[in-house]
Protein backbone atom coordinates (compact mmCIF):
# COMPACT_ATOMS: atom_id res chain seq x y z
CA UNK A 1 0.00 0.00 0.00
CA UNK A 2 1.70 3.10 -0.75
CA UNK A 3 2.11 6.19 1.87
CA UNK A 4 -0.85 8.10 0.06
CA UNK A 5 -3.38 5.43 0.74
CA UNK A 6 -2.22 4.57 4.49
CA UNK A 7 -4.37 6.70 6.48
CA UNK A 8 -2.53 9.85 8.30
CA UNK A 9 -1.49 9.00 11.99
CA UNK A 10 -3.34 10.70 14.98
CA UNK A 11 -0.69 12.72 17.38
CA UNK A 12 -3.19 12.59 20.21
CA UNK A 13 -3.35 8.71 19.49
CA UNK A 14 0.34 8.24 19.35
CA UNK A 15 0.83 9.86 22.52
CA UNK A 16 -1.86 8.44 24.55
CA UNK A 17 -0.06 4.41 23.37
CA UNK A 18 3.16 5.97 24.28
CA UNK A 19 2.13 7.36 27.86
CA UNK A 20 0.12 4.21 28.11
CA UNK A 21 3.14 1.95 27.28
CA UNK A 22 5.31 4.14 29.73
CA UNK A 23 3.14 4.10 32.50
CA UNK A 24 2.79 0.41 32.18
CA UNK A 25 6.21 -0.42 32.27
CA UNK A 26 6.86 1.96 34.91
CA UNK A 27 4.08 -0.22 37.25
CA UNK A 28 6.02 -3.91 36.16
CA UNK A 29 9.35 -2.30 37.22
CA UNK A 30 7.88 -0.66 40.61
CA UNK A 31 6.29 -3.84 41.09
CA UNK A 32 9.73 -6.25 40.23
CA UNK A 33 11.31 -4.02 42.86
CA UNK A 34 8.46 -4.25 45.70
CA UNK A 35 8.44 -7.80 45.48
CA UNK A 36 12.13 -8.15 45.50
CA UNK A 37 12.51 -5.73 48.65
CA UNK A 38 9.49 -7.66 50.22
CA UNK A 39 11.29 -10.62 49.68
CA UNK A 40 14.82 -9.64 50.91
CA UNK A 41 12.96 -8.11 53.79
CA UNK A 42 11.37 -11.39 54.63
CA UNK A 43 14.44 -13.49 54.25
CA UNK A 44 16.54 -11.43 56.21
CA UNK A 45 14.09 -11.16 59.23
CA UNK A 46 13.94 -14.97 59.08
CA UNK A 47 18.20 -15.10 58.67
CA UNK A 48 18.61 -12.84 62.05
CA UNK A 49 15.92 -15.01 63.87
CA UNK A 50 18.02 -18.05 62.82
CA UNK A 51 21.61 -16.70 63.91
CA UNK A 52 19.88 -15.50 67.16
CA UNK A 53 18.94 -19.46 67.47
CA UNK A 54 22.85 -20.64 66.39
CA UNK A 55 23.55 -18.48 69.51
CA UNK A 56 21.62 -20.37 72.02
CA UNK A 57 22.87 -23.38 70.42
CA UNK A 58 26.57 -22.54 70.97
CA UNK A 59 25.97 -21.49 74.67
CA UNK A 60 24.29 -24.38 75.59
CA UNK A 61 26.54 -27.10 73.36
CA UNK A 62 28.66 -29.68 75.28
CA UNK A 63 31.61 -30.13 72.79
CA UNK A 64 33.35 -32.82 75.00
CA UNK A 65 30.13 -34.95 75.21
CA UNK A 66 28.55 -34.30 71.91
CA UNK A 67 25.62 -33.10 73.39
CA UNK A 68 23.41 -30.15 74.15
CA UNK A 69 23.57 -29.24 78.13
CA UNK A 70 20.31 -27.02 77.80
CA UNK A 71 17.14 -26.76 76.39
CA UNK A 72 16.45 -24.67 73.66
CA UNK A 73 13.41 -23.70 71.70
CA UNK A 74 10.45 -26.09 71.99
CA UNK A 75 9.58 -25.78 68.13
CA UNK A 76 13.24 -27.91 67.54
CA UNK A 77 11.84 -30.83 69.16
CA UNK A 78 8.61 -30.54 67.00
CA UNK A 79 8.51 -33.35 64.35
CA UNK A 80 8.94 -31.80 60.84
CA UNK A 81 7.83 -28.30 62.44
CA UNK A 82 9.85 -26.42 59.78
CA UNK A 83 12.72 -25.37 62.21
CA UNK A 84 15.53 -27.60 62.43
CA UNK A 85 18.85 -27.41 62.88
CA UNK A 86 22.31 -29.69 62.14
CA UNK A 87 25.74 -29.78 64.06
CA UNK A 88 28.68 -31.02 62.65
CA UNK A 89 32.06 -31.78 64.17
CA UNK A 90 35.00 -32.49 62.45
CA UNK A 91 35.42 -35.92 63.46
CA UNK A 92 32.03 -36.91 61.59
CA UNK A 93 29.90 -36.42 64.33
CA UNK A 94 26.71 -34.79 64.52
CA UNK A 95 23.86 -33.16 66.71
CA UNK A 96 20.74 -32.66 64.99
CA UNK A 97 17.37 -31.32 65.88
CA UNK A 98 14.22 -33.65 67.46
CA UNK A 99 12.28 -31.73 64.34
CA UNK A 100 13.83 -33.37 61.54
CA UNK A 101 12.71 -36.65 62.67
CA UNK A 102 14.51 -38.87 60.27
CA UNK A 103 15.24 -36.60 57.66
CA UNK A 104 18.42 -34.54 57.65
CA UNK A 105 20.08 -31.69 56.11
CA UNK A 106 21.72 -31.58 52.65
CA UNK A 107 24.88 -29.26 53.52
CA UNK A 108 28.33 -29.18 53.06
CA UNK A 109 30.53 -30.43 55.10
CA UNK A 110 33.05 -27.63 55.20
CA UNK A 111 32.52 -24.07 55.56
CA UNK A 112 34.45 -20.69 55.86
CA UNK A 113 33.82 -18.99 59.06
CA UNK A 114 31.91 -16.68 57.11
CA UNK A 115 27.77 -17.30 57.09
CA UNK A 116 26.56 -18.13 54.28
CA UNK A 117 22.51 -18.63 53.93
CA UNK A 118 20.34 -19.89 50.71
CA UNK A 119 16.84 -21.68 49.82
CA UNK A 120 16.37 -25.13 49.15
CA UNK A 121 13.99 -27.69 49.34
CA UNK A 122 12.75 -29.62 52.72
CA UNK A 123 10.62 -32.21 54.41
CA UNK A 124 6.67 -32.00 52.90
CA UNK A 125 7.47 -29.51 50.09
CA UNK A 126 8.69 -27.04 52.78
CA UNK A 127 10.86 -24.07 51.31
CA UNK A 128 13.71 -23.64 53.96
CA UNK A 129 16.29 -20.69 54.22
CA UNK A 130 19.38 -22.67 55.89
CA UNK A 131 22.28 -20.75 57.19
CA UNK A 132 25.40 -21.69 58.29
CA UNK A 133 28.32 -21.10 60.04
CA UNK A 134 31.81 -22.28 60.93
CA UNK A 135 32.73 -21.86 64.99
CA UNK A 136 35.37 -22.66 67.20
CA UNK A 137 34.69 -23.89 70.88
CA UNK A 138 37.41 -25.09 73.27
CA UNK A 139 39.60 -25.81 70.74
CA UNK A 140 36.94 -28.29 68.54
CA UNK A 141 35.82 -26.97 65.10
CA UNK A 142 32.35 -27.23 63.93
CA UNK A 143 29.58 -26.04 61.59
CA UNK A 144 26.24 -25.28 62.61
CA UNK A 145 23.67 -25.28 59.89
CA UNK A 146 20.33 -23.77 60.76
CA UNK A 147 16.94 -23.70 59.02
CA UNK A 148 13.09 -22.55 58.73
CA UNK A 149 10.55 -23.10 56.55
CA UNK A 150 9.72 -19.85 54.85
CA UNK A 151 7.23 -20.87 52.41
CA UNK A 152 4.23 -18.96 54.53
CA UNK A 153 5.98 -15.97 54.59
CA UNK A 154 7.15 -15.66 50.72
CA UNK A 155 3.30 -17.29 50.35
CA UNK A 156 2.16 -13.98 52.60
CA UNK A 157 4.66 -11.52 50.67
CA UNK A 158 3.10 -12.65 47.02
CA UNK A 159 -0.28 -12.25 48.55
CA UNK A 160 0.67 -8.21 49.38
CA UNK A 161 2.44 -8.21 45.80
CA UNK A 162 -0.73 -9.22 44.59
CA UNK A 163 -2.78 -6.73 46.12
CA UNK A 164 -0.61 -4.25 45.38
CA UNK A 165 -0.94 -5.10 41.69
CA UNK A 166 -4.22 -5.07 41.71
CA UNK A 167 -3.96 -1.75 43.43
CA UNK A 168 -1.44 -0.51 41.01
CA UNK A 169 -3.47 -1.58 37.92
CA UNK A 170 -6.63 0.34 39.69
CA UNK A 171 -4.30 3.42 39.94
CA UNK A 172 -2.82 2.97 36.14
CA UNK A 173 -6.30 2.91 34.85
CA UNK A 174 -7.64 5.81 36.77
CA UNK A 175 -4.29 7.84 35.81
CA UNK A 176 -4.69 6.41 32.20
CA UNK A 177 -8.25 8.61 32.27
CA UNK A 178 -7.00 11.66 33.93
CA UNK A 179 -4.03 11.24 30.83
CA UNK A 180 -7.02 10.91 28.25
CA UNK A 181 -9.12 13.60 29.48
CA UNK A 182 -5.75 16.11 29.78
CA UNK A 183 -4.63 14.81 26.15
CA UNK A 184 -8.12 15.87 24.66
CA UNK A 185 -8.42 19.10 26.78
CA UNK A 186 -5.18 20.08 25.20
CA UNK A 187 -5.69 19.15 21.70
CA UNK A 188 -9.04 20.83 21.92
CA UNK A 189 -7.02 24.36 21.11
CA UNK A 190 -5.88 22.28 18.28
CA UNK A 191 -9.71 21.19 17.27
CA UNK A 192 -10.29 25.17 17.58
CA UNK A 193 -7.47 25.70 15.04
CA UNK A 194 -9.10 22.90 12.49
CA UNK A 195 -12.41 24.64 12.72
CA UNK A 196 -10.65 27.87 12.06
CA UNK A 197 -9.31 26.45 8.92
CA UNK A 198 -12.08 25.27 7.73
CA UNK A 199 -13.84 28.49 8.04
CA UNK A 200 -10.89 29.90 5.65
CA UNK A 201 -11.92 28.01 3.16
CA UNK A 202 -15.90 28.72 3.49
CA UNK A 203 -14.70 32.18 3.57
CA UNK A 204 -15.98 33.23 6.99
CA UNK A 205 -12.33 33.87 8.43
CA UNK A 206 -9.40 35.78 6.45
CA UNK A 207 -6.77 33.97 8.63
CA UNK A 208 -5.92 31.58 11.24
CA UNK A 209 -5.93 32.93 14.87
CA UNK A 210 -2.95 32.86 16.68
CA UNK A 211 -3.88 32.62 20.23
CA UNK A 212 -2.36 28.58 19.66
CA UNK A 213 0.42 26.39 21.74
CA UNK A 214 3.73 27.51 20.81
CA UNK A 215 4.87 24.16 19.15
CA UNK A 216 1.93 24.76 16.60
CA UNK A 217 1.96 28.85 16.35
CA UNK A 218 4.98 28.57 13.54
CA UNK A 219 2.81 26.42 11.53
CA UNK A 220 -0.44 29.12 12.19
CA UNK A 221 2.02 31.68 11.23
CA UNK A 222 3.68 30.05 7.86
CA UNK A 223 0.00 29.30 7.01
CA UNK A 224 -1.27 32.70 7.39
CA UNK A 225 1.54 34.07 5.46
CA UNK A 226 0.96 31.84 2.34
CA UNK A 227 -2.48 32.62 2.46
CA UNK A 228 -2.28 36.44 2.83
CA UNK A 229 0.90 35.81 -0.34
CA UNK A 230 -1.83 33.81 -2.35
CA UNK A 231 -4.77 36.49 -2.12
CA UNK A 232 -2.34 39.01 -3.42
CA UNK A 233 -1.13 37.56 -6.29
CA UNK A 234 -4.62 36.56 -6.91
CA UNK A 235 -5.51 40.40 -6.67
CA UNK A 236 -2.66 41.14 -8.71
CA UNK A 237 -3.24 39.17 -11.54
CA UNK A 238 -7.40 40.29 -12.03
CA UNK A 239 -5.80 43.43 -11.14
CA UNK A 240 -3.37 43.23 -14.39
CA UNK A 241 -5.59 42.00 -16.42
CA UNK A 242 -7.83 45.20 -16.48
CA UNK A 243 -4.75 47.28 -15.98
CA UNK A 244 -3.32 45.40 -19.23
CA UNK A 245 -6.51 46.07 -21.08
CA UNK A 246 -7.13 50.06 -20.34
CA UNK A 247 -3.09 50.39 -21.60
CA UNK A 248 -3.71 48.61 -24.68
CA UNK A 249 -6.71 51.15 -25.81
CA UNK A 250 -4.82 54.61 -26.46
CA UNK A 251 -2.39 52.40 -28.03
CA UNK A 252 -4.89 50.70 -30.12
CA UNK A 253 -6.71 54.04 -31.30
CA UNK A 254 -3.16 55.04 -32.24
CA UNK A 255 -3.32 52.36 -35.17
CA UNK A 256 -7.08 52.33 -35.85
CA UNK A 257 -6.40 56.55 -36.95
CA UNK A 258 -3.27 55.15 -38.76
CA UNK A 259 -5.19 52.01 -40.58
CA UNK A 260 -8.14 54.68 -41.34
CA UNK A 261 -5.41 57.30 -43.00
CA UNK A 262 -3.90 54.55 -45.25
CA UNK A 263 -7.21 53.07 -45.94
CA UNK A 264 -5.37 49.32 -44.95
CA UNK A 265 -8.56 47.35 -44.24
CA UNK A 266 -6.12 44.23 -42.73
CA UNK A 267 -4.94 46.58 -40.07
CA UNK A 268 -8.44 48.71 -38.92
CA UNK A 269 -10.28 44.68 -39.21
CA UNK A 270 -7.48 43.16 -36.59
CA UNK A 271 -7.63 46.51 -34.42
CA UNK A 272 -11.14 46.58 -34.21
CA UNK A 273 -11.01 42.81 -33.52
CA UNK A 274 -8.68 43.69 -30.73
CA UNK A 275 -10.30 46.79 -29.34
CA UNK A 276 -13.42 43.80 -28.96
CA UNK A 277 -11.20 42.03 -26.75
CA UNK A 278 -10.26 44.51 -24.61
CA UNK A 279 -13.68 45.48 -24.19
CA UNK A 280 -14.63 42.25 -23.26
CA UNK A 281 -11.64 41.54 -20.59
CA UNK A 282 -12.81 45.07 -19.01
CA UNK A 283 -16.55 44.30 -18.50
CA UNK A 284 -14.83 41.11 -17.49
CA UNK A 285 -13.15 43.24 -14.77
CA UNK A 286 -16.02 45.37 -14.15
CA UNK A 287 -18.35 42.08 -13.45
CA UNK A 288 -16.09 40.35 -11.43
CA UNK A 289 -14.96 43.53 -9.46
CA UNK A 290 -17.04 43.03 -6.31
CA UNK A 291 -15.43 39.42 -5.74
CA UNK A 292 -13.41 38.89 -2.32
CA UNK A 293 -10.19 36.51 -3.20
CA UNK A 294 -10.92 33.22 -1.52
CA UNK A 295 -14.45 34.21 -0.77
CA UNK A 296 -16.82 31.62 -1.34
CA UNK A 297 -20.30 32.04 -3.79
CA UNK A 298 -23.21 33.57 -1.83
CA UNK A 299 -25.92 33.36 -4.92
CA UNK A 300 -28.46 35.99 -3.54
CA UNK A 301 -26.20 38.52 -2.89
CA UNK A 302 -23.78 38.27 -5.61
CA UNK A 303 -26.14 37.10 -8.55
CA UNK A 304 -28.25 40.84 -7.48
CA UNK A 305 -25.11 42.99 -7.98
CA UNK A 306 -24.45 41.27 -11.00
CA UNK A 307 -27.84 42.25 -12.71
CA UNK A 308 -27.58 45.70 -11.46
CA UNK A 309 -23.79 45.91 -13.10
CA UNK A 310 -25.21 44.49 -16.57
CA UNK A 311 -28.05 46.51 -16.20
CA UNK A 312 -26.09 49.65 -16.13
CA UNK A 313 -24.23 48.26 -19.13
CA UNK A 314 -26.68 48.09 -21.52
CA UNK A 315 -29.09 50.77 -20.08
CA UNK A 316 -29.78 51.66 -23.59
CA UNK A 317 -32.03 48.16 -23.77
CA UNK A 318 -33.52 48.24 -20.95
CA UNK A 319 -33.50 45.23 -20.35
CA UNK A 320 -35.38 42.98 -17.98
CA UNK A 321 -33.07 41.04 -15.64
CA UNK A 322 -35.21 38.16 -14.02
CA UNK A 323 -33.34 36.41 -11.15
CA UNK A 324 -34.55 32.82 -9.84
CA UNK A 325 -32.37 31.52 -7.27
CA UNK A 326 -33.37 28.40 -4.99
CA UNK A 327 -30.02 28.02 -2.92
CA UNK A 328 -28.44 27.93 0.36
CA UNK A 329 -27.24 31.21 1.83
CA UNK A 330 -23.80 30.16 0.59
CA UNK A 331 -21.76 27.67 -1.55
CA UNK A 332 -18.57 26.58 -1.19
CA UNK A 333 -17.75 27.61 -4.27
CA UNK A 334 -15.25 30.34 -5.51
CA UNK A 335 -16.51 33.72 -5.79
CA UNK A 336 -14.27 35.20 -8.81
CA UNK A 337 -15.16 32.02 -10.95
CA UNK A 338 -18.95 32.23 -10.35
CA UNK A 339 -19.26 35.62 -11.09
CA UNK A 340 -17.20 35.58 -14.16
CA UNK A 341 -19.25 31.97 -15.36
CA UNK A 342 -22.76 33.82 -14.57
CA UNK A 343 -21.70 36.76 -15.65
CA UNK A 344 -20.58 35.67 -19.02
CA UNK A 345 -23.85 33.66 -19.36
CA UNK A 346 -25.61 37.13 -18.68
CA UNK A 347 -23.39 39.07 -20.93
CA UNK A 348 -23.96 37.33 -23.59
CA UNK A 349 -27.40 36.79 -23.39
CA UNK A 350 -27.54 40.50 -22.80
CA UNK A 351 -25.80 41.17 -26.43
CA UNK A 352 -28.76 39.17 -28.12
CA UNK A 353 -31.71 40.20 -26.45
CA UNK A 354 -34.39 41.77 -26.96
CA UNK A 355 -35.77 43.28 -23.65
CA UNK A 356 -35.68 40.13 -21.72
CA UNK A 357 -33.17 37.91 -20.01
CA UNK A 358 -34.13 35.36 -17.09
CA UNK A 359 -30.82 33.42 -15.17
CA UNK A 360 -32.54 30.43 -12.56
CA UNK A 361 -30.12 29.06 -10.38
CA UNK A 362 -31.07 25.91 -8.43
CA UNK A 363 -29.01 23.35 -5.98
CA UNK A 364 -30.21 20.10 -5.69
CA UNK A 365 -26.64 18.33 -5.46
CA UNK A 366 -24.94 19.92 -7.72
CA UNK A 367 -25.46 23.53 -8.90
CA UNK A 368 -27.47 24.48 -11.90
CA UNK A 369 -27.83 27.18 -13.70
CA UNK A 370 -29.82 28.72 -16.72
CA UNK A 371 -29.65 31.38 -18.44
CA UNK A 372 -31.89 31.96 -21.23
CA UNK A 373 -32.96 35.12 -23.52
CA UNK A 374 -35.76 36.37 -25.93
CA UNK A 375 -33.21 37.22 -28.43
CA UNK A 376 -32.86 35.30 -32.35
CA UNK A 377 -31.18 32.35 -31.00
CA UNK A 378 -28.78 29.77 -32.54
CA UNK A 379 -28.79 27.19 -35.31
CA UNK A 380 -28.50 23.67 -34.03
CA UNK A 381 -25.85 23.03 -36.40
CA UNK A 382 -24.32 25.62 -35.16
CA UNK A 383 -24.13 25.49 -31.20
CA UNK A 384 -20.87 23.63 -31.21
CA UNK A 385 -18.82 25.78 -33.08
CA UNK A 386 -19.96 28.43 -30.28
CA UNK A 387 -18.35 27.26 -27.66
CA UNK A 388 -15.13 27.25 -29.53
CA UNK A 389 -12.80 29.48 -28.16
CA UNK A 390 -12.57 33.19 -29.57
CA UNK A 391 -15.18 31.93 -32.27
CA UNK A 392 -18.23 34.39 -33.24
CA UNK A 393 -21.52 33.83 -35.19
CA UNK A 394 -21.83 37.20 -35.91
CA UNK A 395 -19.09 38.68 -36.72
CA UNK A 396 -20.71 42.22 -36.45
CA UNK A 397 -21.51 41.87 -32.93
CA UNK A 398 -18.20 42.03 -30.28
CA UNK A 399 -17.20 39.30 -28.33
CA UNK A 400 -19.92 36.82 -28.41
CA UNK A 401 -17.37 33.39 -28.88
CA UNK A 402 -15.09 34.63 -26.43
CA UNK A 403 -17.62 34.39 -23.13
CA UNK A 404 -19.03 31.52 -24.09
CA UNK A 405 -15.84 29.53 -24.30
CA UNK A 406 -14.73 31.43 -20.59
CA UNK A 407 -17.88 29.52 -19.49
CA UNK A 408 -16.59 26.27 -20.81
CA UNK A 409 -13.09 26.66 -19.37
CA UNK A 410 -14.89 27.21 -15.82
CA UNK A 411 -16.94 24.41 -16.56
CA UNK A 412 -14.40 22.01 -17.00
CA UNK A 413 -11.91 23.22 -14.40
CA UNK A 414 -15.32 22.41 -11.91
CA UNK A 415 -15.88 18.82 -13.58
CA UNK A 416 -19.35 20.32 -14.48
CA UNK A 417 -21.41 20.03 -18.02
CA UNK A 418 -22.55 22.90 -20.44
CA UNK A 419 -25.76 22.34 -23.07
CA UNK A 420 -26.75 25.17 -25.73
CA UNK A 421 -30.44 24.38 -26.84
CA UNK A 422 -33.69 26.94 -27.48
CA UNK A 423 -35.43 28.38 -24.51
CA UNK A 424 -39.35 27.02 -24.61
CA UNK A 425 -40.52 30.07 -22.79
CA UNK A 426 -38.74 33.03 -23.99
CA UNK A 427 -37.19 31.47 -28.18
CA UNK A 428 -33.87 32.65 -28.10
CA UNK A 429 -30.62 30.48 -26.59
CA UNK A 430 -30.79 28.53 -23.32
CA UNK A 431 -27.49 27.81 -21.72
CA UNK A 432 -28.03 25.24 -19.19
CA UNK A 433 -24.41 24.71 -16.57
CA UNK A 434 -24.46 21.96 -13.94
CA UNK A 435 -21.44 22.00 -12.00
CA UNK A 436 -21.06 19.34 -9.05
CA UNK A 437 -21.24 20.18 -5.32
CA UNK A 438 -18.56 17.68 -3.73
Amino acid sequence: MSSADSRPVSLEASLSRLLTLLLFLVLLLLLGIAAWIGRESAIQFALSRLHHDAEAIIGNLDVGGRRLAGDIQPIYRQPLSGHYYLVRFRDGTSIKSRSLWDEGLQVPERVSRLPRYWLMNGPRDQKLLVWQKSYEKNGETFTIAIAEDVAPLLAAIWRFVGIGVVASVAAVLLMLLLQRFIIRRAFTRLDRIGEEVREVRKGSREEVGTDVPAEVLPVVEEFNQLLHAWRQHQERSRNAVGNLAHALKTPLQVIMRFGEARNEPVILEQSRHMQHLIEQELKRARITGRAAVGRHFRPREDLGALAETLSTLYHQKALHIGLEVESPETLYLDQGDMLELVGNLLDNAAKWAEKEVRLHLDVDGNLAVVVEDDGPGIDPHRRKRLLDRGSRLDENRPGHGLGLAIVRDIVALYGGSLELDDSPSLGGLRVRVTLPLE
